[in-house]
């Protein structure tokens, strides 16, 4: 498999001055193949293309033939420092072995370092700690991945097509995860391309011709009924209550869990109606996001636990337990409200954009903004079967306008007759 083909050919169509021809080195494997010049010229007359050799016993000829045996030596010791480094045994990169050019090229992982040190450094300006963390999770397991292809020193440059498709096989092979998991560590993966080609570290970004899509997943959300069903129940057991406080809270605002647990007074202001706002930093993106008016439901559920021992103590306008055990006891808060779903944080956030804001006419821009998405595009893609509802609906009372209208209508031109 990695036994090349070595041909010496005198190149007749580069005569030089004195009448020399070049001799090139045709070098063949593993289905491909490159042209490399010995920077040996020759008399035509002197070569011998059954022996691909130098006819005659002058020193000169004797001395061009031992360049072109070394030449094949220095060929199979460029072969064996490939396999050592673990480069892709290809003709061109044997070729580029002989200069040492491929071994000064930059690897994956030294620009993937370089990218990582460059989100490091922006942490609490526009980058999350959260954020880097899920960064630095992709880029352990691309090292991973790098060293189970035995493809530690592979360039920047030639992480090609077929190496992405490996990764993402190895993603869902060896790491068990999901396809729109491997979606988004691919994307997150792509972004140091996008970078280093930005930096002027490559001279194009090739992972731009990778093509992997994301799949629509079922939005998981209550409807009005589950959710008055969820607040409707009646638990003696406190930190069911609390529990389900909390998630109550969260479909009315819309925040993520992170951002609720972190919630303090000093969040809460008092806005230019006299009404109640929260201002805050978006977790995940560390954006500003305006100013969120409460719904009376939202703040009726802030001033039931303005007495609690964790508000006094630790300023937190709710006592917020750990994930884990928070999505657990919603599984409880379910069974005890009849509703069939398996709920998590996340469904509250569902439910905000779905039953409280679009099905009551908020724009999708305006709900962009306040789930904090990077752009509407992204709210679009979510929530594109919620705004065909949305169509319907408005089609149905734009329908009954019209009916109305025309009845109007009918009816003037009656009296007046």
């Amino acid at each position: 498999m990695f036994t090349p083909t070595l041909n010496f050919r005198l190149n007749t169509s580069k005569i030089n001055k004195e009448g020399l021809a070049p001799v090139y080195l045709r070098v063949t494997i593993n289905g491909t193949r490159s042209e490399i010049s010995t920077k040996v010229y020759v008399d035509p007359i002197k070569w011998d293309d059954r022996k691909s050799q130098i006819k005659g016993r002058e020193p000169r000829d004797i001395r061009n033939n031992k360049i072109l045996f070394d030449f094949t030596t220095q060929i199979y010791e460029a072969l064996d420092e490939l396999k050592n480094r673990r480069f892709d045994i290809t003709a061109a990169n044997i070729k580029l072995a002989l200069t040492g050019e491929l071994f000064k090229k930059t690897t994956v992982i030294e620009v993937y370092r370089q990218y990582m040190d460059y989100l490091q450094v922006r942490i609490g300006s526009d980058f999350s700690p959260s954020s880097y963390e899920i960064h630095k999770t992709t880029f352990d397991q691309v090292q991973e991945f790098l060293q189970h292809e035995k493809k530690e020193h592979i360039a920047i440059d030639e992480f090609s097509n077929p190496n992405f498709h490996r990764l993402e096989v190895y993603l869902k092979k060896y790491k068990e995860n999901q396809h729109n998991t491997v979606y988004k560590k691919i994307e997150r993966f792509r972004s140091m391309f996008k970078w280093a080609y930005e930096m002027e570290i490559i001279d194009k970004d090739i992972s731009r011709r990778f093509k992997i899509k994301k799949q629509k997943k079922e939005i998981i959300f209550l409807t009005w009924e589950e959710l008055e069903a969820l607040k409707a129940i009646d638990t003696s057991i406190e930190r069911l209550t609390v529990i389900r406080d909390i998630f109550v809270f969260m479909c009315y605002t819309g925040f993520a869990f992170k951002e609720i647990e972190s919630l303090k007074l000093e969040h809460l202001s008092r806005n230019i109606n006299g009404g109640y706002g929260l201002i805050m930093t978006r977790q995940k993106t560390q954006k500003n996001i305006p100013e969120i008016p409460l719904l009376p439901e939202a703040l009726e559920l802030i001033n039931k636990y303005q007495n609690h021992p964790k508000r006094i103590r630790e300023k937190k306008l709710f006592p917020v337990p750990a994930n884990q055990n928070f999505n657990a006891y919603l599984k409880e808060i379910a069974d005890l409200a009849k509703v069939e779903k398996n709920i998590t944080t996340h469904t509250a956030r569902k439910t905000f954009a779905t039953t409280i804001a679009l099905r009551n006419g908020m724009s999708m821009e305006v709900l962009s903004k306040l789930l904090g998405h990077s752009s509407i595009r992204i709210t679009q893609e979510s929530y594109a079967e919620m705004q065909q509802d949305r169509i319907k609906d408005e089609f149905d009372r734009l329908k009954l306008r019209l009916e109305e209208g025309i009845r109007i209508s009918q009816n003037k031109i009656a009296n007046q007759n």
